[in-house]
């Protein structure tokens, strides 16, 4: 099962690719950042993140997808900022038709490392100790998207959802259908 975790964002998305080879034992794939350049509108930043997820998505062709769900600070501006970044993650991994699965920071850090305070140097390392990875991932939103794809694999009773949870040929239809008007 390949399984791709996203840490969102609207300057820096994060992704990390895995394969889980066994029960247990994981291979590591791909990770890196979808990076918007700074002088473009935040519309547009969004617009680009969709586009380079859509192109990875369909390059990849993961199993299911896991996103890192919003961490609300004191900022709401910010917050809602992420809020909208993520939902175009959401968008794009929707209309790949792959299963997405959604974890708390909190959750991830205690799944990798062991307790749900961890810095993200912390789950960093622990990412390369899990993979295997000779060298550290260059940036720490990556490590944390490889994190979250590692937190989906130690679910307990986790399971693809069936064919029939995915979107139907029909409701495909319904919607091109829509679209069009």
């Amino acid at each position: 099962m390949i399984v791709l975790g996203i840490d969102p964002s609207s300057t820096s998305t994060g992704y990390g690719l895995i394969e889980e080879v066994r029960q247990r034992q994981y291979r590591y794939l791909d990770c890196g950042c979808i990076r918007p350049g700074a002088g473009l509108a935040f519309e547009d930043r969004l617009v680009f993140i969709y586009d380079h997820l859509a192109q990875l998505l369909t390059q990849c062709t993961p199993d299911a997808v896991a996103v890192e769900s919003t961490f609300f600070g004191k900022d709401a501006a910010a917050a809602a900022k992420l809020g909208q970044a993520r939902g175009v993650i959401l968008l794009a991994a929707r209309k790949a038709g792959r299963p997405i699965a959604h974890y708390p920071p909190a959750e991830v850090k205690k799944s990798v490392v062991g307790h749900g305070r961890a810095t993200k140097e912390q789950v960093r390392f622990m990412v390369c100790r899990l993979l295997a990875l000779k060298e550290l991932p260059r940036s720490l939103d990556a490590s944390d998207a490889l994190a979250i794809a590692l937190c989906h694999c130690f679910q307990p009773g986790r399971h693809l959802p069936p064919p029939s949870a995915r979107r139907r040929p029909e409701v495909e239809a319904l919607l091109q259908r829509v679209v069009r008007r």
